[in-house]
């Protein structure tokens, strides 16, 4: 027979247990989130360096609500992001994009807050630097941008 001592300690146990099942499975999810986030933000490094504007608008979000934050507005929509960098990033104004001092903050299984800085470095020497801020959205398994400002 089981003393109630006996008892609590293996409640206890199954308690901490499942506790730690919980965390190490949240926590690899989030790791392999993670990675996934920064493979994009890589992906968004090499598009721009290459001068690929259509490579660099696939990484966001196939949805008419995806934005960017403009200075006087936003822009809705794949196609109205698309205009909005051919117009103003031509391929000779692209530069090489570095990104770094990334911060990410889940906030929910399918978003995540990303930010950090922005240099995008010319063959003359000049350099454009700046900050940026991401909410990255997560569609039947891929990491999209959603909404995306820079300054």
């Amino acid at each position: 027979m089981q003393t109630i001592h006996q008892k609590s300690y293996c409640r206890i146990s199954f308690f901490l247990l499942l506790s730690f099942i919980s965390f190490a499975t949240t926590t690899l999810a989030q790791s392999k989130d993670v990675k996934k986030i920064l493979a994009v933000l890589r992906l968004e490094e090499e598009y721009w360096s290459k001068g690929d504007i259509e490579g660099y608008v696939s990484l966001y979000a196939p949805l008419d609500s995806t934005r960017m934050i403009l200075s006087k507005g936003a822009a809705y929509g794949k196609e109205n992001i698309l205009t909005f960098y051919k117009k103003y990033w031509p391929r000779e104004k692209m530069g090489t994009l570095v990104l770094d001092g990334e911060s990410l903050e889940r906030l929910s299984r399918k978003f995540y807050y990303v930010t950090g800085y922005f240099h995008v470095r010319y063959p003359d020497g000049k350099t454009i630097d700046g900050r940026y801020s991401s909410l990255m959205i997560k569609i039947k398994g891929k990491w999209y941008l959603y909404t995306d400002h820079s300054g």
